[in-house]
């Protein structure tokens, strides 16, 4: 799973990635100017630390965000096509929007407003979708004419309802489409049609009033999360001892990172199954959804291909009666088979052939 982080010039993206993932010094940088840095996080995950203490497994692999910062990509004028390219290939968005005052670094704008600057990225963004619309259209248009075509035909038509709905200024989310005319468009990268994670920067003098700055994400149903980005910066480079104290000093129960990435898991609406052995227990996630057969298919192709069945047990019944041995007692082991809808917390192993 990828998370994009974006923003506009002064936002603070550079010190929400730091904030977050710990790193500041360039990790995994990806080429010049106004490109960033990416790295993967392991997911906290007690129900994964519960499970392999039972098992004792020789290693235990956590689920991982990639989190990737792409600073000055946008409302700095021309924006860098292949640094969009890669935001396209994310499975989420994270704007990051500035709520700090700041009189070493102005805003741009003249004044600090984070639903003025949200309005501005959306708008963006809505443009750079628009013109991959109609580049794409005008060369459909082209090849139509010469020949006829079934799949660029019907490829054509959704892309007309996704002209129709950006010309309108609306985001690609509110169009209803069906499977498959999502697969269809799925290989644009539709920005306007990603999930996000609104992240409200605030300045130190702000912490208490988070509720206030989030509401108006909030009532456009979008997830949405406040951070002091450069207070989380300072906390993430201490030594844990001193970071423990500060953090009890300032009322700040735990660090942005776990907040930011359970935030992530519901804004793009994911469960985490588990697998476990005496070998390895891992967490995994699926799309929420998402059948035992992709389950299989996520562990390994094959396991797709010669599915038979899956053993389930849900984490609630494993952490009631202990292990798999006490669930199996009490009558809560199951089989399930492809079409069976995969639950969030879901201990699963598959049964196949070959």
């Amino acid at each position: 799973m990828q998370l994009a982080l974006i923003g506009l010039p002064g936002s603070g993206v550079k010190t929400t990635f730091a904030a977050i993932t710990g790193l500041t010094e360039a990790a995994g940088a990806f080429g010049q100017g106004a490109a960033g840095r990416v790295t993967a996080l392991k997911v906290p995950d007690p129900r994964l630390e519960a499970v392999s203490r039972v098992f004792q497994p020789k290693k235990t692999v956590s689920a991982t965000v990639e989190i990737l910062e792409f600073p000055g990509l946008f409302g700095g004028g021309k924006t860098d096509s292949r640094l969009l390219g890669k935001v396209r290939e994310a499975e989420a968005l994270v704007p990051v929007l500035r709520a700090f005052e700041s009189l070493a670094l102005p805003h741009p704008e003249g004044g600090v407003d984070p639903r003025r600057d949200y309005r501005t990225l959306a708008s963006e963004m809505l443009l750079a979708d628009l013109g991959v619309v109609e580049g794409r259209l005008a060369r459909l248009a082209s090849s139509l004419q010469k020949r006829k075509d079934e799949d660029e035909a019907a490829e054509r038509d959704v892309l007309l309802r996704c002209k129709e709905c950006l010309d309108r200024g609306e985001r690609l989310s509110t169009l209803t489409l069906d499977p498959f005319e999502l697969k269809r468009i799925r290989g644009f990268g539709f920005l306007t049609l990603k999930r996000q994670l609104v992240l409200v920067n605030i300045g130190d003098a702000q912490l208490g009033s988070e509720a206030e700055l989030t509401a108006p994400f909030e009532q456009q149903g979008l997830e949405v999360r406040a951070l002091s980005a450069s207070l989380e910066e300072e906390l993430a480079g201490m030594e844990e001892a001193e970071r423990d104290e500060f953090m009890r000093e300032l009322g700040i129960p735990e660090l942005a990172a776990p907040i930011v990435l359970s935030a992530a898991y519901r804004a793009l609406r994911v469960v985490t199954f588990y697998t476990y052995s005496e070998d390895e227990c891992r967490a995994w996630t699926l799309r929420r959804g998402d059948t035992a057969l992709d389950a299989a298919g996520k562990i390994h192709t094959d396991l797709a291909r010669g599915f038979i069945r899956a053993e389930v047990v849900s984490y609630d019944d494993f952490q009631a009666h202990g292990d798999i041995k006490g669930v199996k007692a009490a009558g809560r082991f199951r089989l399930e088979g492809r079409e069976y809808v995969v639950a969030d917390g879901d201990l699963i192993i598959i049964r196949h052939s070959g």
